[in-house]
């Protein structure tokens, strides 16, 4: 890790992507939000992109869990999780696609935000994403350095926010 000289401080995802740069490539990574068309064709999808062509596909995979008011999101992403949660797609779905991703070989990471943690139960959260294979979580709306004092924190070593 030519690049990082702090192994520890990268997390699993930092050092995908620290790999990946050693190997003289940058990390390629995609996002998929799981449960549309379909959970089971979200699924497929996330391990066609992670097989790629010729066999070289992503290394990381950013799974979205739908929810109910995606602003922050662009409009094919708002389409897609609003169809979902209307088809009943719910948090526990992205596990299933944590473990998808994880088996087919790339770094599965789940990006939401913090009240579908929160109401989950943030140890909860960081358990089954540990028991699926995930690498971490992305909270867009509550970075690390900015979480409220007293809020719930994830035990886990799943549990490290990327932000």
């Amino acid at each position: 890790m030519s690049q990082f000289t702090d192994q520890q401080r990268l997390g699993l995802s930092g050092r995908v992507v620290a790999d990946r740069l050693d190997a003289g490539r940058p990390a390629l990574v995609g996002y998929l939000p799981v449960g549309y068309p379909s959970v089971a064709d979200s699924l497929d999808a996330v391990r066609a992109i992670v097989e790629g062509t010729e066999g070289r596909g992503v290394d990381i995979v950013e799974i979205g869990i739908p929810y109910s008011d995606p602003l922050m999101d662009g409009l094919v992403i708002q389409h897609a999780t609003t169809r979902a949660r209307e088809r009943g797609v719910r948090t526990r779905d992205a596990f299933t696609a944590v473990e998808a991703v994880a088996s087919a070989g790339a770094t599965p990471m789940v990006m939401t935000y913090w009240n579908l943690i929160e109401a989950y139960g943030a140890d909860a959260f960081a358990r089954d994403l540990a028991a699926a294979g995930g690498a971490g979580v992305i909270t867009p709306d509550l970075p690390r350095t900015t979480a409220p004092s007293g809020s719930p924190r994830p035990t886990s070593t799943a549990s490290t926010a990327c932000s």
